[in-house]
């Protein structure tokens, strides 16, 4: 005998499972703090890397690797783009973080001064050339 409510592979209540779009998207997708803390979190990671990676690919390779551009230097140079992406991704979290009173304040200035920072590193890529105009 199975009970009428609840499905038979997995067990759960059929309502569950008849969700409406918009409940299996929420649902699925993680709440806007964690993306916002995310995309803080990405930008710290990327920005860092480019800056390492691009010390050690001139390091090994020289002054002519600017010119020569070979598959590592390449590579170096797409980090600026997702740079340039996620610094005012960073940038918007701060701001919900402060209108929707997200994580503590010491959380939203460190937030907010992480994306400013981030702004700050975009605007000198392009100053420097690295993003395209």
């Amino acid at each position: 005998m199975t009970d009428r409510g609840r499905t038979r592979e997995t067990g759960r209540p059929r309502e569950r499972e008849d969700a409406g779009t918009g409940e299996r998207l929420r649902r699925r997708l993680p709440s806007l703090p964690w993306l916002a803390r995310a995309a803080g979190t990405a930008l710290s990671v990327v920005a860092v890397g480019f800056v390492l990676a691009f010390l050690f690919v001139v390091g090994r390779g020289g002054r002519l690797t600017l010119l020569t551009r070979p598959p590592a230097m390449r590579a170096v140079l797409a980090l600026p783009s997702l740079v340039a992406f996620l610094a005012p991704s960073a940038a918007l979290g701060a701001a919900l973080a402060w209108r929707n009173g997200y994580w503590s304040r010491r959380a939203r200035v460190h937030q907010t001064v992480l994306a400013l920072l981030g702004l700050g590193l975009c605007w000198q890529l392009w100053v420097l050339g690295f993003l395209p105009p």
